[in-house]
C-alpha cells in the first residue's frame, strides 16, 4: 500500500510538472506560430498593395499623356499618327492592348495598322454606359486585367476615348514569389522552436521526477508505520502508541493517533450493544456531520429511504431531501447546531423517486477537541397529514359538489373587496337560485337532485374566469364572486351567459332535464358596504328576479334596500339631472405659445347639483361610466360643443379648434364613429375643426376594435389625440398601431417641471418620440412660468393650464341647457 501510495505520488508530480511545461511550450509555439503567420500574410497583403497602386498609377499616367497627345490626330483624324501614338504605347511589356473610341464607343484605332476592329462597337456594357453619361477616367481592375477609359478633350469638346489595358501577370508573379520565400523562412523558424520545447521538456521532467520522489519518500515511511498500527487497533490493541519525533502535521496526526488509542483502552461500552439499541428505534435515525454528510443510519431510516446502508453513509443529507424543503432543512439544521430548533415538517425523497412525508426532530452533539454532529430523528407522518388535510377540506368544501363552502366563500369575498378598494375595478357579487330544482327533487329523487346539483356546479366553472369563484351555500344556491369587473356591463354579461348555460337541458339518468335559475347581483364599491350586507344585497336582488318571472337576473338598486351614505340619493339626482339635461360646459382655452393666440378649446363637463352646488367630476363620472349612462351623455356633450362653438364663430371670432373628451365605454361602441358622424352633420360643425381625446386605456382595451374606431374617425377629418399618455401601464410602441395627431402631457407630469428629475424625464421622453412620430405636443396643467419656459425649451408649441385661463363659459347656462 505504501509502495502505491509512493509511486503514484511521484507520478502525479511528475505529470503534473510535464502538463504545465507542454502547456506553456505549446501556448508559446502556438503565438509564435500567429505571429509569423501575421507577418507573412501582413507582408504578402502590403507588397500586393503597393504592386497593385503602383500599376494603377503607371496605368493612369500613360492614359493622361496618351489622352493629351492623341487630341489634335484624332481631331484631324490622321490616322498614322494615332497608329504611331498608340504603338508606342502598345509595345510596352505589359499593355495588353490600346484603342481609341469615339464618344459612341465606336473604335475610332485599335492599334494595328490593318486597322482590323475599326468601326466595330466595344462590348463592354459599363464603360458603354460610362462614356455616354460621363467625362472623367473610369478605372476597371479584374482578376487579370486593370484597364481604364479616359475622355479625348480639345477645349470644351469630348472627341472620343483612349483605352488602355494592363496585364497584371507580373504583380501576381512578384506577390507568390515573395509569399513562397516567406513560407520557407517560416517553417525553418517552427523547426528551430520544436526541437527547443522538447529540449527544455525532457530536462524539466527528469528534474520532476527526481524532486517528487524525495518528497514522497519523506512522506510516506512514517504513513506506512502509523497505517500499521492503526490495523492493530482496529484488531483491538488498544493502548498502543507511537513514539513521536516530529512537530509537521505527520507529527499531529501521530499525537492524534495516540490520544485515542488510549481513549479506546477507557471504553468499557460495546459498540454492539450501541449497534443494537439504535437498530431496534422505530423511527428513523441519521446521524449527520457539520459538513451535513451522513455519518451513520438505523435499519428503520435504510427501510423508510430504501438504500442501503453502505449506499447512505456518505451521501450528503441534502440528497434525501425534497428540493421544495431544502432551504428551510438546511435553517433548521444550522439552528440545532445553535440548540434552537423546533420539531419540522419535510419530505425524504426515497430511492424509487417517491416522497415520504416525515415529522423531524434532532440534536446537537458536542465531542471535546473536534467538529460536533447532528441526529435527526425522522417519524412518517403521511397519513397523519393527511387525514388533517381531509379534515382542513371537509371544513371549506362542500362534500357534494366540491366547490368552496359559506365560510370559503366569506374568506374570498373579503379578498376581492380588500382588492377593490385597491384597484380600479369592481366586484360582482352573484346569488343563483335554480329554478323548478324541487319540482326535479321531489320527482325524481334526491339522487337525482344531487345529480342535477353536480352538473350545474360543473357548469358554472367551466364558464367562468381564472379567479372568479363560485360556491355553494346549501340547497340548490350558488353564488359568484366576479373579480376586477371593468364595469356594470360587464357583470350583467356574465349574468346573461349564466343564465343561458343554465338553460341548456341537463342529462339525469337518462332523461333530459330542463331548469333555469334567478340571479341578484350586487357591485362592490358603490358604498360602504360589508360583506353581510352585500350577501344581503344580492340575496334581495335574486329574490326580486325570482318574482320578476324566474330566469332572469335582477341588479340591486336602492328601490331594493335601504339609502346608505346618500349613495342612492345622488344616483337619483343625476338620473334627473340626465333627463332635464341639466349640465353645462365650460371651456379650457389651448394657446399657441410662440404666439400667445388662442388655438382650440377644450370641452370641460359640469353639474350644479341642486342640493349641494358644484359637484366635482370625479364624484359622479364613474357613475355614469359604470352605469353605461356615459354614452348618451357623451352624445349630448359633443353636439353642445359644438353649437356652442359654433356660436363663437357667428360673433365674429376667429375658428377654434374643438378638442371633446371621450369615455371608454363609448369608444367601445361599435357604431361610435357613425354617431359622431350624425352629430357633426346635424350641428355642420367641420370635421377638421374636431379633435378627439381618448384616453391610453381606451386605445389598448380592445386594439383590433380600436383600429378600426380610428380609421373611422380619420376618414371623417377628426383629429385623434391620446390623453394621459404614460400615465397606466401601456408602452410607447402602442402609438405606433394607431393613426395619431396629437399627444397630450398630462398634469400629472407638468406639474412637477422643471425641479422634478422623474417629471422632466418622462415629459422629454414623450417630447421626443412625439417628434419622431410627427405628433403635435400639447401640455395640460401649465400654472406658472417655469413650466412654461422649460416646455418653450422642449419646442412645445401648445400649452393650456391656469397660468393663461381658468376654465369658461361660452354661452349663459339658459342657452347651454
Amino acid at each position: 500500500m505504501a509502495r502505491n501510495l509512493q509511486f503514484r505520488y511521484t507520478v502525479a508530480i511528475g505529470a503534473g510538472i510535464v502538463i504545465v511545461t507542454i502547456i506553456l511550450a505549446t501556448l508559446f509555439f502556438f503565438q509564435s506560430k500567429d505571429l509569423l503567420s501575421n507577418i507573412k500574410t501582413t507582408t504578402s497583403s502590403t507588397m500586393s498593395v503597393a504592386l497593385h497602386n503602383e500599376a494603377k498609377k503607371r496605368l493612369m499616367n500613360l492614359s493622361a499623356i496618351l489622352s493629351e497627345d492623341v487630341a489634335n490626330p484624332l481631331y484631324n483624324f490622321d490616322m498614322l499618327a494615332i497608329l504611331h501614338l498608340l504603338q508606342s504605347v502598345a509595345n510596352l511589356d505589359d499593355i495588353v492592348y490600346v484603342m481609341v473610341i469615339d464618344p459612341q464607343g465606336v473604335i475610332v484605332h485599335d492599334g494595328t495598322e490593318l486597322l482590323d476592329n475599326y468601326g466595330k462597337q466595344i462590348e463592354d456594357g459599363k464603360i458603354l454606359d460610362w462614356i455616354k453619361k460621363e467625362s472623367v477616367p473610369l478605372l476597371k481592375n479584374s482578376k487579370d486585367v486593370m484597364e481604364i477609359v479616359s475622355p479625348v478633350h480639345i477645349a470644351d469638346e469630348r472627341l472620343g476615348w483612349v483605352r488602355i489595358a494592363l496585364s497584371k501577370k507580373g504583380q501576381l508573379e512578384n506577390t507568390e514569389k515573395l509569399t513562397r520565400q516567406l513560407s520557407e523562412l517560416t517553417s525553418k523558424s517552427h523547426q528551430r522552436e520544436r526541437y527547443l520545447l522538447f529540449f527544455v521538456t525532457g530536462i524539466l521532467l527528469l528534474l520532476g521526477l527526481a524532486l517528487a520522489a524525495l518528497i514522497s519518500n519523506r512522506l510516506v515511511s512514517p504513513i506506512r508505520t502509523l497505517t500499521e498500527y492503526v490495523k492493530r487497533v482496529g484488531e483491538g490493541a488498544y493502548g498502543i502508541e507511537l513514539e513521536k519525533n516530529r512537530s509537521d502535521e505527520i507529527g499531529q496526526l501521530i499525537h492524534s493517533f495516540n490520544r485515542m488509542s488510549r481513549d479506546l483502552s477507557n471504553t468499557s461500552v460495546s459498540r454492539q450493544y450501541l449497534n443494537d439499541v439504535l437498530n431496534n428505534l422505530r423511527d428513523a435515525l441519521i446521524v449527520v456531520s457539520v459538513d451535513k454528510n451522513i455519518i451513520m443510519v438505523n435499519n428503520a431510516a435504510v427501510d423508510m429511504i430504501g438504500y442501503d446502508k453502505e449506499r447512505l453513509v456518505g451521501m450528503s443529507y441534502y440528497d434525501i431531501i425534497d428540493s421544495r424543503d431544502g432551504v428551510r432543512v438546511k435553517q433548521w439544521l444550522t439552528y440545532h447546531m445553535k440548540d434552537e430548533a423546533d420539531s419540522i415538517d419535510a419530505r425524504y425523497i426515497t430511492a424509487e423517486g417517491s416522497c415520504v412525508l416525515v415529522s423531524l426532530s434532532g440534536a446537537y452533539l458536542e465531542f471535546s477537541g473536534g467538529p460536533g454532529q447532528i441526529i435527526t430523528v425522522a417519524q412518517d407522518v403521511s397519513e397523519h397529514r393527511k387525514n388533517e388535510e381531509h379534515i382542513r377540506y371537509l371544513a371549506q368544501y362542500d362534500g357534494l359538489t366540491n366547490l368552496p363552502n359559506r365560510q370559503l366563500f366569506s374568506d374570498r369575498l373579503k379578498h376581492a373587496m380588500e382588492q377593490a378598494d385597491r384597484g380600479e375595478y369592481l366586484v360582482a357579487l352573484m346569488f343563483i337560485d335554480l329554478d323548478r330544482f324541487k319540482k326535479v327533487n321531489d320527482s325524481l329523487g334526491h339522487h337525482a337532485g344531487d345529480l342535477l346539483l353536480k352538473k350545474a356546479a360543473v357548469r358554472l366553472k367551466k364558464m367562468l374566469r381564472v379567479g372568479d369563484t363560485v360556491a355553494r351555500l346549501g340547497g340548490d344556491e350558488f353564488t359568484i364572486i366576479a373579480e376586477q369587473i371593468k364595469s356594470i356591463s360587464d357583470g350583467v354579461n356574465i349574468a346573461k351567459t349564466i343564465l343561458e348555460t343554465i338553460r341548456e337541458p341537463f342529462e339525469i339518468e337518462s332523461r333530459k332535464v330542463h331548469i333555469g335559475c334567478s340571479i341578484g347581483i350586487v357591485f362592490y364599491p358603490f358604498s360602504k358596504d360589508d360583506i353581510g350586507s352585500l350577501i344581503q344585497k344580492a340575496d334581495m336582488a335574486m329574490y326580486q328576479a325570482k318574482r320578476s318571472g324566474r330566469g332572469q337576473y335582477c341588479v340591486y338598486n336602492h328601490l331594493l334596500g335601504a339609502n346608505e351614505d346618500g349613495l342612492i340619493q345622488q344616483e337619483s339626482e343625476l338620473m334627473e339631472a340626465l333627463k332635464t339635461k341639466s349640465f353645462h360646459l365650460l371651456y379650457q382655452p389651448i394657446i399657441d405659445v410662440n404666439t400667445g393666440s388662442m388655438v382650440g378649446m377644450e370641452a370641460l363637463l359640469r353639474w350644479d347639483n341642486p342640493r349641494r352646488g358644484l359637484v366635482d367630476p370625479t364624484e359622479f363620472l364613474p357613475f355614469l361610466e359604470n352605469s353605461g349612462l356615459i354614452i348618451e351623455l357623451g352624445d349630448w356633450i359633443l353636439e353642445r360643443a359644438c353649437i356652442e362653438i359654433l356660436a363663437c364663430d357667428d360673433n365674429g371670432d376667429r375658428p377654434l379648434q374643438l378638442n371633446v373628451n371621450v369615455s371608454i365605454h363609448q369608444f367601445n361602441q361599435g357604431d361610435f364613429s357613425h354617431r359622431v358622424e350624425s352629430i357633426l352633420t346635424r350641428t355642420g360643425f367641420d370635421p377638421k375643426r374636431l379633435e378627439l381625446e381618448i384616453t391610453e386605456s381606451s386605445l389598448i382595451e380592445d386594439i383590433e376594435l380600436s383600429r378600426y374606431v380610428v380609421r373611422s374617425l380619420k376618414k371623417l377629418g377628426v383629429r385623434i389625440a391620446v390623453d394621459d399618455f404614460g400615465t397606466g401601464y401601456s408602452s410607447f410602441s402602442y402609438l405606433r398601431d394607431f393613426a395619431l395627431d396629437t399627444l397630450k402631457l398630462d398634469s400629472s407630469f407638468t406639474k412637477g417641471l422643471p425641479a422634478d428629475n422623474y417629471a422632466t424625464g418622462i415629459c422629454t421622453a414623450l417630447i421626443k418620440m412625439a417628434e419622431i412620430m410627427d405628433l403635435n405636443v400639447v401640455a395640460e396643467g401649465v400654472e406658472n412660468s417655469r413650466q412654461l419656459e422649460w416646455l418653450s425649451q422642449e419646442n412645445v408649441q401648445q400649452c393650456q393650464g391656469y397660468y393663461f385661463s381658468e376654465p369658461v363659459i361660452l354661452t349663459d347656462q339658459e342657452t347651454s341647457n
